[in-house]
């Protein structure tokens, strides 16, 4: 018996090994809070793997369900890009370990290495990763804003990560947000059929907040840039 976590992708793109896992285990399960899926594309991979794909919310996900389940059954999970990197779900790894449960993970593409790469930008010149919360009453942490300023005094490019709870982050309010900063890249639905992605001044792309495209959205707010970087991002205004 086992426990597999399974990553789906940027862009819902199951790898072949993640395929045939689905397709042997006994019970299936997905995670959409850290990122929304189109339930047509959750219903359309029931079709191809033959197994009912039951949603878990995030308590039941954040609880011993899992690693109880796969004590006697092969228990499957997927979850956003790769299953150990941005979305981390180290801790239902060591919870099934504690139980003595086996534990597989079938990586895939996340937004920490498509996000650079659709950009044109050099993934060994970014710092640490800063996330935006959406705006709550009497909560507005500044601590992303300080991750960012320690990144551009050490000349590093900030892979900026949006908030998806209780929706989505629309890209006028992460601007917003990075009004202090020069320019940013702005990447929407990555590795999508309707990508867009759009550099320049923050001022002025927050003035065209509606032409960014539709979430989920990256940002990144980049360093000095190399000339390739900079003639790659050229052609995105």
């Amino acid at each position: 018996m086992a426990l597999i976590l399974i990553g789906t992708g940027v862009s819902f793109d199951l790898t072949l090994a993640g395929l045939e896992a689905l397709k042997s285990c006994d019970e299936a399960y997905i995670e959409t809070y850290t990122n929304p899926v189109d339930e047509a594309k959750i219903r359309a991979l029931e079709r191809a793997c033959g197994k009912k794909i039951t949603l878990l919310p995030r308590e039941r996900l954040e609880s011993p369900f899992l690693a109880d389940r796969a004590r006697t059954a092969n228990v499957c999970i997927l979850a956003s890009g790769d299953p150990l990197t941005a979305t981390t779900h180290v801790t239902l790894v060591m919870e099934a370990r504690q139980k003595g449960v086996a534990v597989d993970v079938i990586h895939n593409s996340s937004i920490y290495s498509a996000a650079p790469a659709r950009a044109g930008l050099q993934i060994y010149r970014f710092g640490r990763t800063a996330s935006l919360v959406n705006p709550r009453p009497n909560y507005k942490p500044s601590s992303s804003l300080d991750v960012i300023r320690e990144n551009l005094a050490r000349n590093a490019h900030s892979l900026v990560l949006l908030d998806t709870e209780p929706r989505p982050m629309e890209a006028k309010a992460a601007l917003e947000m990075l009004a202090e900063f020069d320019n940013a890249v702005v990447l929407s639905r990555v590795g999508l059929p309707d990508e867009k992605i759009t550099y320049g001044k923050i001022s002025d792309l927050a003035k065209q907040a509606g032409k960014l495209g539709t979430p989920p959205f990256t940002v990144i707010v980049p360093a000095k840039l190399h000339p390739v970087e900079e003639e790659f991002l050229e052609m995105l205004k």
